[in-house]
């Protein structure tokens, strides 16, 4: 008898995995790219050693139980990690980059985080608050079938600690709101402070679904906003609060050397992005609606980054 998955994979669209030129995850993912190009770039005894403890503060083993070998990187190798964007105990950012710096390539797999997990009986969302990045990984690396050895993981909470690092950035807000004292009117906002930015991003409106959408497209703009002025003199002069910003609010099993010679080989790999957006298809399993990706789109994703590592 056909199951309930197996018939919405057969009546869905085959060809469901769309490049697609934009993403918000991709914004995310080259903030942390030039975070590491930044930090690694400063000159100077003291900074280096002051860029040397916060990446060791971020620095985070996971207890997973797949397992994937790094490649060596001074080679230049071709490898993927998986990219969270979080806050608290959900995961609204989850993408699997393949960085191939020989080809200056990136393919990233984005997972939309509603995507349901019939060995866990969870999404992909949920599961990061009961089992952390190691059951993320763990899930996704078994999903694909592909070797996935490093994880980087952004808390979305901690943004107004790099605003603060930054001197503040100008934003377009799209609802008027009032947050914690704060009235957010149409229009050119400018953000300054970490308690300001926190009122920007608490969830509006009684529409739960729209105000997660809301939020993730307000996180987005504070992103976007920061990434250009990252370079700038004052920035730089004032490395110490970005640094501090990175070593509280990122995580990764990335050592310090390693994200030196990832700043120094690797940084030109966002010169090329292919993404590949996997969109699950409706289904119910048990009663329940949920959203499934079918066999042909993971067949397709485990490809694509099998042909990244490859070429």
């Amino acid at each position: 008898m056909e199951t309930r998955i197996r018939r919405a994979e057969r009546v869905s669209d085959e060809t469901n995995i769309k490049p697609k030129k934009k993403h918000r995850g991709l914004k995310i993912v080259s903030l942390l790219i030039l975070v590491i190009v930044l930090l690694v770039g400063i000159v100077g005894a003291k900074a280096y050693f002051d860029v040397k403890k916060v990446s060791n503060q971020a620095y985070q083993t996971i207890k997973r139980q797949t397992s994937a070998k790094l490649p060596n990187l001074t080679d230049r190798s071709a490898f993927s990690f998986l990219f969270l964007g979080v806050n608290g105990k959900t995961a609204n950012n989850i993408l699997v980059l393949t960085v191939n710096p020989k080809q200056n390539k990136t393919i990233v797999i984005s997972l939309n985080r509603n995507i349901y997990l019939p060995s866990e009986a969870t999404t992909l969302k949920e599961l990061y608050g009961t089992k952390g990045t190691a059951g993320e990984i763990d899930a996704i690396q078994t999903l694909l079938k592909v070797d996935i050895p490093r994880y980087m993981a952004f808390e979305m909470s901690g943004l107004g600690d790099f605003v603060e690092a930054v001197g503040g950035v100008q934003v377009q807000n799209d609802t008027h709101f009032i947050s914690s004292g704060y009235e957010f009117k149409n229009g050119s906002l400018l953000l300054q402070n970490a308690a300001e930015v926190k009122a920007f991003l608490r969830k509006v409106g009684d529409d739960a679904e729209k105000a997660e959408e809301d939020l993730i497209d307000r996180e987005q703009s504070i992103l976007i906003a920061i990434i250009p002025k990252m370079k700038s003199a004052n920035t730089v002069f004032h490395y110490e609060k970005f640094a501090n910003a990175f070593g509280k609010n990122i995580k990764t099993d990335f050592t310090f050397d390693t994200i030196k010679t990832l700043g120094i080989g690797y940084n030109g790999v966002l010169g090329n992005i292919i993404k590949e957006n996997l969109r699950p298809i409706p289904t119910t399993i048990d009663g329940v609606a949920q959203k499934i990706l079918s066999e042909a789109q993971i067949t397709k994703a485990h490809d694509r980054i099998e042909e990244a590592i490859n070429e």
